[in-house]
């Protein structure tokens, strides 16, 4: 009996309509099962067929499809040259450029199949599975079971593509195994008698081996290790394992092995809530000396409900090297915060408590600030008539230390404000506050006096107006803006007594952004106090295509002369030196921009520094920076500073980047520190490696080698913990 490509077509028609038959034998057998389904009142998954040509035998039951044989069914897709179906049996077998399609997107292709009706148990003869990600598998015949797992003899496993020009060539790297076991539910690729090749080569036996199938992202398992060695510990190897416990949280271990150091155990866990997530990072370990050493960098943030929010940072080391010794990431200073915050309208409320541990030389425990509690509200009101609106701030701060002033303090600030646009599109914002700062300290030290310790305040009235008017110029394709702005603001004389202990007003840089702020101390502790005005001028043209170049440039003017701003600052005289800046970008190929302060007097640079990018990773990237601090420019942190950091990338193919950077001290003609660093990515692996060559002093440690090199192996897992080294 035969069967013609229309009336099939029909046919399956008619069983996505639901008309309760299915196509010759899958349809009997089928058929039935959709009545006694019918009586449970469920439904059987629908099947679609398709052929170019079907025959059909009445007395042994078998159906037979030849040509672009297509049976859908549950979501599995089975193509094939030949189909033939039996029914007693329920056994389906299929040759010919076989293929069939999970519902999870794999394909496996097999010269001959034989399958059970359901597509779900049954043999393959030259199997070959497409994963997800482009990952195959190869075996010379494979068991099917469930629907789920496939066990394949004579294995073959690899991300890695097979060269055009040469298709008899062995992958960049593979994995060859007696036995096989995909799993689809539990989604790991099991080995038997497994050895891993690289480009053809036997590099390691492993009697048994497992790993997630690509299709997983998250998995218990061992990542990629790295070695490397330093002048600090010498050589090293990591090996992390990564556990993911639920699907909410993991923890990452690593044991990093050293030469010279004890051996080191690092740790990463990470957890989500419903309302928040966390973080920690940690590492231990016995040094050399037979000391524990270790670190922690911890940090959590948690909504309590739509306004309110808590969290907080744990940063400590058990010395202030330990972090550069083992790899770590080292700022300058270990902050800890623990906070509760809320957010409503143009409302900020802060209630927290600071510990800090700093890494420099010199800093002390025992002089370091505790600050437990430190107390902010901000408040805002909608813009009443003429759209004038007030302010209102709010700070309580208890500072105390080991050894050193104590200070505890009740500041409240409220303020009114009205902004003005004119006719002329000028702005102008009129700003009218007054402050009252109350202190009690202990200890406070003052020049040519004895220590204060008792009660201590101010009331800092401010009156200030700021004006702006912009040019703008279109030209078609871009546009200029030219904008003058200036800004005059008064307080009363002597805003500083020397009972009031500075603690967070230290660090200061006069510069291009703080030009036109009413007082230029980031903290309270400092008040700019008597009249002063400052004037700039912004001008900047900006294309259709998203390029620009823009300057500004300015200066300040005070009318006391006092010690209010420290000699080099920039504002100890009543003429203030000029800031300003220019910066060009008229495409994404460079981004260069140049800062400066120079001398009121005679325009010597005083402060400069430059930043360029130019080229792509194409052809060459280029990245410059470029600092210059004069020994009288007034900065806490640095004397004389002359430096110059350069780094060169390029993407010199379609798998191999590489850089190279240097930082140069010019001041004294010395290098700070170079390295190199390449990387290989393709389909199947990453190839990392990196050389470090620093000559710097950091207190107990000097000058240093370090390389690392890293090789993953992609869909058997890869690093990407917080490690250091």
């Amino acid at each position: 009996m035969a069967i013609t490509g229309g009336m099939i077509k029909k046919l399956a028609a008619s069983t996505i309509l639901g008309c309760g038959m299915f196509f010759v034998g899958f349809g009997i057998s089928t058929a039935k099962a959709q009545v006694t389904s019918s009586q449970a009142g469920e439904e059987e998954p629908a099947l679609l067929f398709s052929a170019d040509e079907v025959d059909y035998n009445r007395e042994l039951q078998t159906v037979t499809a030849r040509g672009n044989v297509e049976i859908s069914r549950e979501g599995r897709i089975l193509l094939a040259d030949t189909v033939s179906y039996d029914q007693s049996q329920d056994v389906m077998t299929a040759s010919g450029n076989v293929s069939i399609t999970e519902p999870n997107g794999e394909v496996t292709f097999a010269s001959y199949v034989e399958l059970s009706g359901d597509f779900k148990n049954g043999i393959v003869k030259d199997i070959y599975i497409l994963l997800d990600e482009n990952t195959r598998i190869a075996g010379t015949g494979a068991r099917r079971s469930g629907g789920n797992f496939t066990e394949i003899a004579k294995a073959v496993y690899s991300p890695c593509k097979v060269c055009e020009d040469d298709s008899d060539s062995p992958p960049l790297w593979r994995i060859r195994a007696a036995r096989v076991m995909h799993d689809a539910d539990a989604k790991t690729v099991e080995y038997k008698d497994a050895r891993l090749e690289v480009g053809g080569i036997p590099i390691l036996y492993t009697p048994y081996l497992q790993h997630p199938d690509p299709t997983v992202k998250r998995q218990s398992g061992l990542l990629a290790p790295s070695f490397g060695s330093t002048s600090y510990v010498g050589s090293f190897f990591a090996q992390p394992y990564y556990v993911a416990i639920d699907k909410s949280k993991d923890v990452t271990l690593t044991p990093i092995y050293t030469t010279d150091e004890g051996p080191v155990l690092a740790t990463e866990y990470r957890q989500r809530f419903d309302r928040g997530e966390m973080e920690f990072d940690g590492s231990v370990t016995r040094d050399s000396d037979d000391r524990f050493q270790g670190h922690i960098d911890a940090e959590g943030r948690f909504d309590i409900d739509e306004t309110w929010r808590w969290g907080f940072d744990a940063e400590q080391a058990s010395n202030k090297t330990y972090q550069s010794r083992y790899g770590f990431d080292s700022p300058s200073v270990l902050t800890s915060n623990l906070f509760t915050e809320g957010f409503r309208g143009a409302s900020y409320s802060r209630i927290d408590g600071y510990y800090f541990q700093g890494l420099k030389e010199d800093d002390d425990r025992d002089t370091t600030p505790i600050i437990l509690p430190h107390m902010q509200f901000h408040g805002q009101t909608e813009p009443a008539k003429y759209g004038s609106y007030t302010t209102l701030d709010l700070d309580g701060l208890s500072l105390t230390r080991e050894d050193g002033a104590d200070s505890h303090r009740v500041s409240a600030k409220a303020g009114w404000a009205l902004p003005y646009i004119g006719s002329m599109g000028d702005v102008t914002k009129l700003s009218l506050s007054v402050r009252s700062d109350n202190y009690i300290v202990s200890d406070v030290e003052r020049d040519g006096k004895s220590d204060y310790s008792g009660y201590t305040g101010r009331l800092l009235p401010l009156a200030a107006i700021d004006w702006s008017m912009p040019f703008v110029s279109d030209q078609g394709e871009y546009h200029h803006i030219i904008k003058p702005m200036a800004m005059a603001a008064w307080s009363p004389n002597g805003g500083n007594p020397d009972e009031i202990s500075n603690e967070d007003s230290q660090s200061f840089e006069f510069d291009d952004i703080n030009l036109m702020a009413h007082d230029r101390f980031g903290g309270l502790d400092r008040a700019e106090d008597g009249f002063r005005a400052s004037y700039g001028l912004e001008w900047g043209v900006y294309g259709q295509s998203g390029g620009y170049t823009s300057a500004m440039f300015g200066q300040s003017y005070r009318a006391n002369d006092n010690d209010t701003f420290a000699p080099g600052s920039g504002l100890d005289e009543h003429m203030s030196d000029y800031v300003g800046r220019v910066t060009v970008s008229p495409s994404q190929y460079l981004d260069l921009t140049y800062r400066y302060r120079l001398d009121n007097d005679d325009f010597s640079a005083r402060r400069n520094q430059v930043s360029a990018t130019v080229g792509s990773m194409d052809t060459l990237r280029l990245n410059t920076t470029y600092v210059h601090f004069t020994d009288d420019a007034g900065s806490e942190e640095f004397n004389e500073r002359e430096e110059l950091y350069f780094k060169a990338e390029r993407q010199f193919s379609e798998f191999w980047s590489g850089m190279a950077y240097s930082r140069y001290d010019i001041d004294q003609d010395d290098p700070l520190e170079y390295g190199v660093g390449f990387v290989y990515e393709d389909e199947c692996f990453i190839f990392d490696g990196r050389v470090r060559r620093t000559f710097y002093q950091d207190q107990d440690l000097g000058e240093s080698d370090e390389f690392l090199f890293r090789l993953v192996f992609k869909t058997l897992g890869e690093f990407a913990s917080a490690a250091g080294l």
